[in-house]
């Protein structure tokens, strides 16, 4: 009887003293919303925004001239970075006629639950429809659609269940040069 109260306090001290496995879920929807969900029209607008929220870009910078051509053909990447460490990733893809854009939009990040991360998708971002892709023991995929009815735009979801539990949310839709 004596063992199994110090095998009871051992397993309550150990449990106490593992630390929580910190879900960045909230972050990476929260940085998704103010980014690809903005859905930017041109790639400057993106440069704009992500380096306001402290995206660095390695890249040239995106100049008028860039975006006067008939036909654009721009990928922008930007990393999010704290003390050192990457926090998050954006990739952003701007491509076609200057008058219709097709813009494919991604942040990504990792320490994110696959399992907690539909239900924050769907709250934040007003996603509706989900279809569940294949099961699969390490990897959850899912989509969805977005936009008023009958809009073409769909926001897809992947998420590694093992170490470092990398996700990504990615949003497809058509932008219109003013």
């Amino acid at each position: 009887m004596v063992r199994l109260v110090f095998a009871v306090l051992a397993l309550l001290v150990l449990t106490r003293v593992a630390p929580a496995e910190e879900d960045n879920g909230p972050a990476l929807v929260d940085l998704f919303v103010k980014t690809c969900a903005l859905r930017p029209l041109l790639p400057s607008e993106m440069e704009r925004i992500a380096s306001g929220l402290g995206f660095v870009s390695d890249g040239s910078p995106i100049s008028a001239d860039m975006e006067t051509a008939s036909r654009i053909d721009i990928l922008y990447m930007a990393e999010l970075k704290k003390r050192g460490e990457k926090i998050a990733s954006l990739t952003a893809y701007f491509d076609g006629p200057a008058g219709g854009l097709t813009v494919t939009c991604s942040v990504t990040a990792t320490g994110v639950s696959a399992d907690s991360l539909p239900s924050l998708i769907e709250k934040s971002l007003n996603a509706r429809d989900r279809i569940e892709k294949a099961p699969d023991n390490d990897r959850r995929m899912a989509n969805w659609r977005m936009g008023a009815p009958g809009d073409d735009e769909k926001l897809e979801m992947s998420a590694r269940r093992n170490s470092p539990r990398r996700a990504s949310i990615t949003i497809e839709y058509r932008g219109h040069k003013r």
